[in-house]
């Protein structure tokens, strides 16, 4: 089985959900390993406005499954200040 290829343009922008849907945020940048010529790191921001924004850093090892416009992460990356307000 081959995989996907998706330009680093395409990656910028992604939405990055859980896999039970929750929505992390954007994609707004990737960190690249050179030697191993693969993805490390995604740089995640939610929010527009300065003040509520947060950002995530999420490693390539809590990937689940990369979609075309979207990055699917384990459930276990839902900030704990997050699941306080969704219930």
């Amino acid at each position: 089985m081959t995989g996907m290829f998706i330009r680093g343009k395409k990656i910028i922008g992604s939405k990055v959900l859980t896999k039970s849907g929750y929505y992390l945020g954007r994609v707004v940048d990737f960190k690249l390993d050179t030697n191993g010529q693969s993805i490390t790191e995604y740089h995640v921001i939610k929010g527009f406005f300065i003040l509520i924004r947060r950002s995530l850093i999420i490693k390539s090892s809590q990937v689940v499954e990369i979609r075309k416009r979207e990055i699917i992460v384990d459930d276990a990356l839902v900030p704990a200040l997050d699941m306080e307000y969704a219930q």
